[in-house]
């Protein structure tokens, strides 16, 4: 799992340099830089195995109250709440 979140990370701070890279003055190494950190990223990805692949296809059905989509609002309505007392 750190693979993938590491893999993923490189990607993102590949195309932050590549999009980013315009306000700097020698903007045209930052940008290359970001994209060859871009392409480390992806190839990285395509490379990690897939969950099919690891066997774990089959997954817990998640019960009623273990849904997000229970969750968030109530948890949204908390953080109302309490910012109305602050």
């Amino acid at each position: 799992m750190w693979q993938r979140v590491l893999a993923l990370l490189i990607l993102i701070v590949g195309l932050l340099l590549a999009v980013l890279g315009v306000v700097s003055d020698n903007d045209t190494p930052v940008r290359l830089t970001g994209a060859v950190l871009m392409l480390i990223g992806i190839i990285w990805l395509y490379k990690q195995p897939t969950l099919q692949s690891l066997n774990r296809t089959d997954k817990p059905i998640l019960k009623w109250y273990q849904s997000p989509i229970i969750w968030i609002p109530i948890i949204a309505i908390i953080l109302f709440i309490i910012s109305l007392f602050m």
